[in-house]
């Protein structure tokens, strides 16, 4: 099997880490390793189905959808449809991914991550080696060595007030500041940014959280316009527990 004959089978594969590959997917994997482009370009989907299967792995399908995809399937005639057939698999992914995105769209979106915060954490994460100032004080404490350093409103919640700010400093994403303190008891930063200017809207003082890589997961609320932000390096449950400590 030639690498391009693999890769439009492989177009439509779904690379499962505990499934037995078929024979001709084995094939396909092992064309693959000729062709050095094109192995990069299936080892980049399988970190979006990866992304894809964490991010919509806990959505539920609606009923109506369920019920609405039993009666076309029941209603395709019969012994005229080849399930191996390439193109009939590609369509048949592509619409189970429609029916994922809806559902999303549905289920998900009111609880959803702002996009806007996801990039805000992606640039901390590559401006972690910027040099920061050093603080030593708790970080409930540290509102007014902002305010000195031109940066009004840094707050924390109550819960998470008494961790010690090891560092901080302004940094400036898309031309508007972010002011950062590193927690290493916590082993995590908190970033204060205003909403507005990123677009972030919030239901006031609601937790979200989201993981934003292999090693990093967020969570961020808003208050009076404000956008307190946790980034810690390990998984979504692990950021979860810091905000899960908060007074309802």
């Amino acid at each position: 099997m030639n690498p391009r004959t693999a890769r439009g089978l492989l177009a439509s594969y779904l690379d499962e880490p505990n499934e037995i590959k078929s024979p001709l997917v084995q094939k396909a994997m092992k064309a693959l390793e000729r062709s050095p482009e094109l192995q990069a370009e299936f080892d980049e989907q399988t970190n979006i189905d990866a992304r894809a299967r964490k991010i919509l792995g806990a959505a539920g399908v609606p009923f109506e959808v369920e019920e609405s995809l039993a009666s076309k399937v029941s209603a395709l005639p019969a012994g005229r449809i080849n399930p191996r057939d390439p193109a009939i698999l590609a369509a048949g992914i592509g619409f189970l991914l429609l029916v994922l995105v809806l559902t999303w769209n549905f289920l998900g979106r009111p609880a959803a991550f702002p996009p806007d915060a996801a990039e805000i954490a992606e640039r901390v994460i590559e401006l972690e080696d910027e040099p920061l100032d050093p603080v030593g004080e708790p970080s409930g404490e540290v509102e007014d060595w902002f305010l000195m350093k031109g940066f009004d409103g840094f707050k924390v919640p109550e819960h998470l007030a008494a961790n010690l700010a090891e560092s901080g400093g302004i940094l400036k994403i898309n031309n508007q500041p972010v002011a950062v303190v590193t927690i290493p008891q916590r082993n995590a930063r908190f970033l204060v940014f205003p909403a507005e200017p990123f677009g972030i809207d919030l239901p006031e003082g609601e937790w979200r959280s989201a993981p934003i890589d292999e090693l990093y997961a967020a969570a961020i609320r808003e208050m009076d316009g404000m956008c307190f932000m946790i980034l810690r390096r390990g998984s979504l449950a692990s950021v979860q527990d810091l905000i899960g400590a908060a007074p309802r």
